[in-house]
């Protein structure tokens, strides 16, 4: 069938070799011919040879013979005895058989006939004298020869009719040694030219056969190469077309299929093994097919279009027909139907063929149902697309766009014509390194996802959330991307605030706590203040307690502050014993009394690299949802323990990486997480607790934290039961502060440098004055910012640093700062305050030559006093 359909084989080969062949054979009879003539010929002389042979011989005899007459009628007249007649009869006879032989041998040759003839008279004269001879002996009664007789002999009658009859019979020898002379040498040269004949025809044949026989044989190897060929390309084509996604039919004139591929057997839904006693017609959907489906194939038309009838006369047009003028035809959207029934669009091509022994037509056709769904599905897309109010560009892995929505085109603010043929990095403003390094991850990953602060053409600011991901095409390769750009202006800020909310929600937890260790703070320092106005005993344990208390109240503050979000922490070593110590003691006062807390530390434990107020936040964190999960009292475990990360756990953990970590597991005996939610409690927002109890940050707050650290976080829960927060916190790689080395260093003195101190307050106006007044500096003070500023301009000649606090009524530290810097840009100043750091004033304090956080010790101010005034001025290029 695929031969028929798709090979036409040439029909213009040159057939030669019959040709060579019949040369062949023609040169063999032509050879055989003459051989044979050859050979009859030979057959002739050697007949004629036998003949002449024959005379001579029969010549010879009848010589002998007559001699032998002679012998016996010469005893017979010398003795008289009738015994020697023996010979002579006997010659007789012979010489009588003789000449009967040469009688029948001289037939055909007159010449030998008359000799013939010649030899009988002379034979017939000697027997006539033998006879009378004999005769007249016979009559003597004597045993003598008689004188009668004896002149009979001696007349020489007989001698000479011998002689005549041996010149004769001489003759006839004489000339047939001549003929079987000629004969032989004729028959040698026959024999010789049938030798020569034979042996040049056969060596001509064998050499025409062996010729014929070779180009027999390379003829054979081309036409069996061109049939393996043949055979190639038929499969080659054959498995192209059976590897077609298209379906192919083709059927003869009276419409049954002859040959269906696999995609067209799938499209169609039968076996192709039952195709062939189909009708193609019967997957063709016409006209009242619907109402008269007994319609079948039935004839052509007789004008190259094929048609359909049915039993009810109907006659339909084949939709595949193809006319003698139109070999080729075109269709679209022609209705089909599959072998259960259901009918589907299809597009293709109708080719007739007509053969030197067939005629058919091949049907090539694609099932549009896929396409038809795709364009209505593409209509729901853009339909969808046009109402989603985020931005949605379809670009090529360029960035190029390629099509939007209505969203895009108003978030940038450009009509139709201008977003046509823009690029997405120049519509986001997006920085080229970082762009290229998100679409390196979009390559690798197949999504990426990032969020930046982006100014509209208007002017107004937004927080975008741009969501990238690879659209592929069929094989599977990359063809385009599509960007989602979300408007999280919103969003963003009202996390903020709820995360400044959970701060201050952990605040007020910590508030009983604080304010009863405020006070358990405050009381030592009051007492011992007032047992030292009374005259102590022993002032220098009461001057220790109040330095210790205030040392204590001082960390306080300063946790209290990173929990506000007042101050962002460094990291450092972080002894997680210790930090859990003093943990207790707070959570001891924040948890209710129906709570068992138990707290367990080793005597060794690994350092961690950490910020300690972010650690405090998380535990505090899991304390407190721990808390709200036992309303009626309960069981809270902390634990801490050195862990070894191995490579098994490590490989099923994001952050985590093989080798020594520390363990913190928090355990609590609650309600416990149900199964259908424990996925989802890291997400930001998500809570089970009562609208304004909380905000669903705390636990997204402690993912995020403990992943800072390249650390991970696990949860087991069991509804009724509890649940166990277990913390992977990776082991200290800092260089840890010797203890005491501040200490072992003497405080640095002043060489009658003159400092500025700006403060509202008069008891830190005092105390530091006095420190620095007792390690050689002179000192001026201010109250006020606009006293601040008065005063340098009084003695801004003599001043080395000013000490300026940033948070004072009135004129702030902020305009006194720069106030100073307008007038004497070289100005030292160091900063101090109780509650703004650096990090939190949106780079305002970025220009300062040194920060003192509040509260400070005497230390501390006498190191960056000395270390602001021995540094090289921030001016100096």
């Amino acid at each position: 069938m695929i031969q028929s359909m798709h090979m036409n084989v040439p029909s213009n080969r040159s057939y030669w070799l019959p040709i060579a062949i019949a040369a062949a054979f023609f040169a063999v009879a032509i050879f055989g011919i003459v051989t044979y003539v050859n050979t009859l010929a030979i057959r002739n002389s050697e007949k004629a040879v036998a003949h002449s042979y024959a005379i001579r011989e029969a010549a010879q005899q009848l010589l002998s013979a007559m001699k032998d007459m002679q012998t016996g009628q010469r005893g017979f007249l010398l003795t008289g005895d009738e015994s020697f007649l023996s010979p002579y009869v006997s010659g007789v006879d012979k010489a009588e058989t003789e000449f009967t032989t040469l009688h029948a041998l001289a037939e055909s040759d007159p010449k030998l006939s008359d000799r013939v003839k010649r030899l009988r008279a002379s034979f017939d004269e000697q027997q006539a004298h033998f006879i009378e001879t004999i005769e007249l002996r016979r009559a003597q009664a004597t045993t003598s020869v008689d004188e009668q007789v004896l002149r009979l002999v001696k007349s020489g009658r007989g001698k000479a009719a011998m002689e005549s009859a041996r010149q004769v019979a001489k003759q006839i020898v004489e000339t047939e040694n001549e003929q079987l002379q000629e004969s032989e040498t004729h028959n040698r040269y026959l024999s010789a030219m049938s030798q020569t004949t034979i042996t040049a025809g056969h060596l001509i044949a064998l050499a025409l056969i062996l010729t014929t026989g070779l180009a027999a044989w390379l003829d054979r190897r081309k036409r069996d190469a061109a049939e393996l060929a043949l055979l190639k390309e038929q499969d080659e084509l054959a498995a192209v077309i059976d590897a077609a996604f298209e379906g192919i039919v083709a059927f003869n004139d009276d419409f049954s299929i002859r040959f269906m591929n696999p995609a067209a057997a799938d499209i169609l839904q039968v076996n192709r093994d039952d195709s062939f006693v189909r009708s193609i017609l019967d997957f063709v959907v016409w006209p009242n097919r619907r109402d008269d489906p007994s319609l079948n194939p039935a004839s052509t038309n007789g004008s190259g279009v094929h048609a359909a009838k049915g039993t009810a006369g109907h006659e339909i047009n084949n939709p595949f027909a193809v006319a003698a003028s139109e070999p080729i035809r075109e269709f679209d959207n022609q209705l089909m139907v599959r072998n259960d029934g259901t009918e589907f669009p299809s597009s293709g091509t109708a080719t007739h063929t007509v053969t030197e022994t067939e005629r058919f037509t091949t049907v090539r056709f694609r099932d549009l149902t896929d396409f038809h769904t795709s364009l209505i599905k593409q209509r729901e897309y853009s339909a969808i697309l046009e109402q989603i109010n985020d931005a949605v560009l379809v670009c090529d892995l360029d960035g190029k766009v390629r099509s939007w929505n209505s969203s895009a085109e108003q978030l940038f603010g450009l009509n139709e014509s201008q977003m046509a043929g823009s690029h997405a990095r120049t519509l986001i403003s997006a920085e080229p390194e970082q762009w290229d390094r998100e679409r390196q991850e979009l390559l690798r990953t197949g999504r990426v996802s990032s969020q930046f602060a982006w100014k509209s053409s208007g002017g107004r600011d937004y927080v975008l959330e741009q969501r990238r991901s690879l659209i592929r095409d069929e094989s599977g390769e990359p063809s385009g991307k599509l960007l989602f750009l979300i408007d999280i202006t919103d969003r963003v800020r009202d996390e903020e605030k709820k995360r400044r909310t959970q701060r201050l929600e952990s605040i007020g937890t910590l508030a009983g706590g604080i304010a009863h260790d405020l006070n358990n703070v405050l009381t030592p320092i009051v007492m011992s203040a007032k047992l030292l106005k009374r005259g102590s005993k022993t002032p220098e344990r009461l001057l220790d307690n109040i330095v210790t208390s205030a040392d204590r109240g001082g960390r306080m503050i300063k946790k209290l502050l990173a929990f506000a979000g007042g101050d962002e922490g460094q990291r450092t070593q972080v002894d997680l014993s210790e930090l859990l110590l003093e943990l207790e003691e707070i959570l001891s006062h924040t948890l209710q009394q129906t709570i068992d807390l138990q707290v367990r530390v080793p005597e060794q434990l690994r350092k961690v690299d950490a910020d300690s107020t972010e650690l405090s936040q998380v535990i505090m964190n899991l304390a407190i949802n721990a808390r709200d999960a036992m309303p009626g009292g309960g069981r809270l475990e902390i634990d801490v323990a050195d862990f070894d990360v191995d490579e098994s756990r490590a490989a099923s953990s994001d952050t985590l990486s093989a080798g020594p970590h520390v363990l913190l597991t928090v355990t609590d005996n609650g309600e416990g997480i149900s199964s259908d939610i424990i996925d989802r409690i890291y997400d930001p927002f998500f809570t089970t607790k009562a609208q304004g109890k909380g905000t669903g940050l705390g636990l997204a707050t402690t993912l995020g934290i403990i992943r800072s650290y390249s650390g991970d976080i696990t949860v087991y829960s069991e509804p009724s039961v509890g649940t166990k927060f277990s913390i992977y916190l990776p082991s200290s790689k800092l260089t840890p502060n010797p203890v005491g080395a501040s200490e072992a260093t003497a405080l640095p003195t002043g060489n009658n440098e003159t400092i500025l101190i700006v403060d509202d307050e008069p008891m830190i106006l005092d105390t530091a004055r006095e420190t620095l007044e007792s390690f050689q500096y002179n000192v001026v003070t201010a109250t006020s910012g606009v006293e601040a500023v008065a005063t340098f301009k009084s003695q801004s000649d003599s001043l080395n640093v000013i000490l300026l606090d940033m948070m004072m009524p009135g004129m702030d530290g902020f305009e006194v700062k720069d106030t100073i810097r307008s007038i004497a840009p070289n100005a030292r100043i160091i900063a101090t305050s109780g509650l703004r750091r650096p990090g939190h004033e949106g780079g305002r304090l970025l220009d300062v030559d040194g920060f003192l956080a509040k509260p400070y010790t005497d230390e501390q101010l006498l190191r960056i006093v000395r270390k602001v005034i021995d540094q090289p001025n921030r001016m100096t290029p």
